[in-house]
């Protein structure tokens, strides 16, 4: 088996959609919301529409003094606080780089935007971290994904790609000849889309496929 490993970060190794409604509930307390208010709000997080959009419907809902620009900077310097690592992440990985995995981090956005997310010595765990915003290209596109091997001194086909997007990580690392790992999330896969490798429902349960059982002092989720 090649050892080498890219990981996703948000909703892979860390809870960015629980940190969201996180920021709700403090939100609904600091302005006295209510229950009402943040069932809106979550409802609100689940509509497809862009953030700007999204952000613009909240300020007019509750009547907000701020702006929905204003809004979303108040959000986008919170949230990311409110990150939390996912359970066992840090142990596994670790076990992992004692086995001689080569490990990767390739997450869209910037750093600047990503880097905070990224607690408990989190960065210190990869070869490479890679903020493909960035870059010249971000996922699912091929350059990206090439950039990371080459700092990795890598190559892509036969290693591995985690993350919780069919669309960014599944299918832009499949198309490359990278093995994958689908963290759904309690999702089920949809027809007709990317086809993952495996499927797990977070990431604590894609360790034990990159070590099998027997290998010792892994963590299973």
């Amino acid at each position: 088996m090649k050892k080498f490993v890219i990981f996703d970060l948000d909703d892979t190794l860390v809870d960015s959609t629980g940190a969201i409604d996180r920021w709700f509930v403090e939100l609904t307390e600091q302005r006295g919301l209510g229950p009402e208010g943040l069932e809106f709000l979550r409802e609100e997080q689940n509509r497809p529409v862009s953030a700007d959009e999204s952000f613009r419907a909240i300020v007019d809902h509750f009547g907000f003094s701020e702006s929905p620009a204003e809004l979303r900077r108040v959000f986008s310097e919170q949230m990311p606080l409110l990150v939390r690592t996912v359970e066992g992440v840090l142990e596994n990985l670790l076990v992992l780089r004692e086995h001689g995995w080569r490990t990767a981090l390739l997450t869209n956005g910037t750093e600047q935007q990503q880097r905070p997310k990224m607690r408990d010595n989190l960065h210190d765990l990869f070869d490479v971290v890679c903020f493909a915003d960035d870059e010249v290209a971000s996922k699912p596109a091929p350059e990206i994904f090439r950039i990371v091997a080459q700092r990795a001194a890598e190559e892509l086909e036969g290693g591995w790609m985690i993350g919780d997007s069919l669309e960014h990580d599944i299918a832009g690392a499949s198309a490359l000849g990278m093995r994958t790992i689908w963290v759904s999330g309690g999702r089920a896969l949809p027809t007709g889309g990317p086809v993952p490798g495996e499927v797990v429902k977070t990431v604590t349960e894609a360790f034990p496929i990159l070590l099998p059982e027997g290998r010792s002092g892994l963590l299973r989720g």
